[in-house]
């Protein structure tokens, strides 16, 4: 995604991904897609499955955010939501509230 490929080689910024993985747009975002350069280590991908509903989604999110808080202790966090997670989306298939 944008965010992630506009921070990839650096160590200033680490990017967290919550998302559909596999066969669907745009394709990117595997596990081992981890950064390159200085920014190896710095991006952090949770490819999810289809159907994903809010208790499954927070028993993932927590503590993998917990753990990157802890090790990477950013000074700033800018969250950037896509409504297509969103139950009913057309273009989604999650199942969030």
């Amino acid at each position: 995604d944008g965010v992630e490929e506009a921070f990839y080689c650096t160590d200033r910024v680490m990017t967290l991904s919550f998302h559909k993985y596999g066969d669907f747009f745009p394709g990117t975002g595997h596990i081992k897609d981890t950064g390159a350069k200085e920014g190896t280590g710095f991006s952090v991908n949770v490819p999810l499955n289809s159907g994903m509903c809010d208790d499954s989604y927070q028993r993932i999110f927590k503590p993998v955010l917990d753990k990157i808080m802890e090790v990477y202790r950013p000074g700033a966090i800018v969250l950037q939501c896509g409504a297509d997670s969103l139950t009913g989306d057309r273009l989604g298939c999650f199942n969030l509230s």
